[in-house]
């Protein structure tokens, strides 16, 4: 019998087509679908070349699996200085697992790394948006500590192209 495990890493040049897949995915999932407009090739030039924000891929690591070396979940982030002490807030701007890996631990995997990598720069707090309506995913974060933030609102201003 052999042994499942979970393995959360920057994304490298082979796992970019998975992760576009799950971002696709997300957009579905949050319904902005038909103004998605990632490529492969923006999402290499951003990520890879241009270090514009980073990504943690999970796989799960099973020799007997069909499902090895696949991405199984995507944490998408960058770092933001905050005014009042200048230390680096890690911000989550995607984390989604794919539904046929999700209740396997693939979330909070890609949670912890990432407060490790916050750690690892001098952060002091991660941040994210969460869906009012996705109560499965408040009820995650609670689980893992987060709390709701309720004196603030999330404002935008979208700009015409």
């Amino acid at each position: 019998m052999s042994e499942n495990i979970l393995v959360v890493t920057p994304a490298n040049q082979a796992d970019l087509h998975d992760v576009l897949l799950l971002m696709r995915d997300l957009a579905e999932f949050e319904g902005y679908l038909p103004d998605f407009a990632v490529t492969l090739e923006a999402l290499e030039r951003l990520y890879l070349q241009q270090r514009v924000f980073g990504i943690l891929v999970a796989k799960h690591k099973d020799s007997g699996s069909t499902e090895n070396g696949r991405v199984a979940g995507i944490l998408v982030y960058f770092f933001q200085p905050f005014t009042y002490d200048l230390t680096p807030w890690l911000i989550v701007k995607e984390l989604f697992v794919s539904e046929v890996f999700r209740g396997q631990g693939v979330g909070e995997a890609l949670m912890l790394e990432a407060r490790n990598v916050c750690k690892a720069q001098g952060g002091s707090r991660m941040k994210w948006e969460v869906l009012t309506q996705n109560t499965a995913a408040q009820a995650f974060y609670k689980q893992l500590g987060a709390s709701v933030e309720e004196s603030w609102r999330i404002m935008s201003l979208p700009l015409v192209r």
